[in-house]
């Protein structure tokens, strides 16, 4: 309010600056500052109750100035309006003649001596906006943009394994699974002339594990006769999780090797996570893994890990999960990466499945040349994985494997990348799964959208608001 400490009472009905007023405002007025016209509403509210427009500000546009009062064409222009509302409020139709035109952002007024410009609101039609930006309905870019260039001399062949400062090796971005190579002759070739430089091993005690090992340990040899180093990763199952060690020493001496890259939990249960977890920390502790992860585990239980507490804590390196375009687990992929835990997607094919193969998106995008070729359905899924920085795992439901090593010898055209991205499902959906879990374990899928920062708006999408 304006007391004594604001300098300044009403007299003559505004307010007088006081030489003392440090701002310049007195009760929200300068009266040093020109007065600007009243609002339309200010205008109609006045005629209906036949008085004239009240002062809009900064001492009254209608009232009497001490310093000479209000001449020019704004002040012309807003006395006729008042007269045509008036006028109109008193059933005259506006005294018969049409409604003033209000151009006031080009005209002019004189207060003080001193002229002003644009002082009123445009009261004309909306603006067409601006010419050089397309139409609403068509498409944002008038042309196509450009394609960029593929250089297979730089393209990423893996990634690394680890946080910052603690990086212990890199996973190759193409890997494959051991049991495929038992029964893929090409595929084998690819790992023994270090095409492909990962080998995804099973858990000891799964089914046929045996001839994986020795086709994983033939493959093993003949790549080191070649001098080519290969990236060995374990599995341990939730039914050897109680003793991981002598089932991680089993497949060791079984693949004639030391130590595994990476061993991986599989199917982890949330009731025993942090007791299965300390008996995998062993793993690394002892040499017998160079880091540890988990496989097929949502985003609630990478954070329930990677927040156990304790100085010496193992986190984990890698989650190893089914991707693809019907399952993207974009949250997963985001989410782990905070936490500097590489995904590794397997089940690329959707194990063959025709709702993802076939997928009429995706043969649209198999009918665009890129880098010279068509590519097939496998080729193209295998570089989705890749060309967003996920190494994947060929397996023996890939259809012709062999093609999925060609990952890394192209790229998706843009419009093949818009194809295959949109065949993700909406969020309400929640994805197409294809891995279905072992009879007989305790676990459940997760919300793939569940954990990390909250995000409202999918909340809403999910019930098809």
């Amino acid at each position: 309010g304006a007391g004594a400490g604001a300098g300044a009472y009403p007299r003559g009905g505004t307010y007088e600056q006081q030489k003392y007023s440090v701002s310049g405002y007195v009760n929200g007025y300068n009266p040093s500052l020109p007065a600007y016209p009243p609002t339309r509403a200010q205008i109609e509210a006045a005629a209906k109750r036949g008085i004239a427009a009240p002062g809009a500000g900064q001492g009254g546009y209608g009232a009497a100035n001490r310093n000479g009062g209000y001449a020019g064409e704004i002040a012309d222009q807003m006395s006729a309006q008042i007269r045509f509302e008036q006028a109109r409020a008193a059933g005259g139709g506006g005294g018969g003649g049409s409604r003033p035109a209000q151009t006031l952002s080009s005209l002019s007024e004189t207060s003080g001596g001193l002229t002003y410009s644009g002082h009123g609101a445009w009261d004309g039609p909306a603006p067409a906006g601006d010419p050089s930006k397309p139409k609403p309905g068509t498409p944002y870019y008038v042309t196509a943009p450009p394609e960029p260039a593929f250089d297979k001399s730089k393209e990423d062949i893996d990634v690394p394994l680890g946080v910052a400062g603690a990086v212990v090796g890199r996973v190759p971005l193409i890997g494959a699974d051991a049991k495929s190579l038992a029964t893929n002759e090409k595929l084998f070739a690819k790992v023994t002339s270090g095409d492909i430089k990962h080998i995804r091993c099973p858990a000891s005690s799964s089914e046929n594990a045996d001839a994986a090992f020795a086709a994983a340990k033939k493959a093993i040899d003949a790549a080191r006769a070649k001098d080519v180093t290969l990236f060995v990763s374990g599995v341990v199952s939730v039914a050897e999780a109680r003793d991981p060690s002598s089932f991680v020493d089993k497949a060791l001496e079984a693949l004639g090797i030391t130590q595994f890259d990476l061993v991986t939990l599989e199917w982890p249960v949330l009731a025993t996570l942090e007791d299965d977890w300390s008996r995998l920390e062993q793993l690394a502790r002892s040499g017998k893994a160079k880091a540890i992860g988990l496989a097929n585990a949502s985003v609630p239980t990478i954070e329930a890990v990677c927040r156990f507490q304790g100085a010496d804590r193992v986190k984990p390196a890698a989650n190893v999960v089914e991707a693809h375009p019907l399952m993207a687990h974009r949250k997963l992929v985001g989410v782990c990466r905070r936490y500097g835990v590489v995904v590794i997607a397997s089940a690329i094919t959707g194990l063959g499945d025709q709702r993802l193969c076939e997928h009429e998106s995706l043969r649209k995008a198999i009918d665009i040349e890129t880098c010279g070729a068509k590519r097939s359905s496998v080729a193209l899924l295998a570089r989705w994985s890749a060309q967003r920085g996920v190494p994947f795992i060929i397996d023996s439901h890939s259809g012709d494997c062999a093609d999925a090593a060609t990952a890394l010898d192209f790229r998706l055209t843009n419009a093949q990348k818009v194809l295959v991205d949109a065949m993700e499902p909406p969020p309400r959906q929640g994805g197409v799964r294809f891995v279905e879990k072992p009879a007989g374990i305790d676990f459940e899928w997760d919300d793939p959208f569940l954990g990390g920062v909250a995000r409202p708006g999918l909340d809403l999408e999910k019930m098809n608001l």
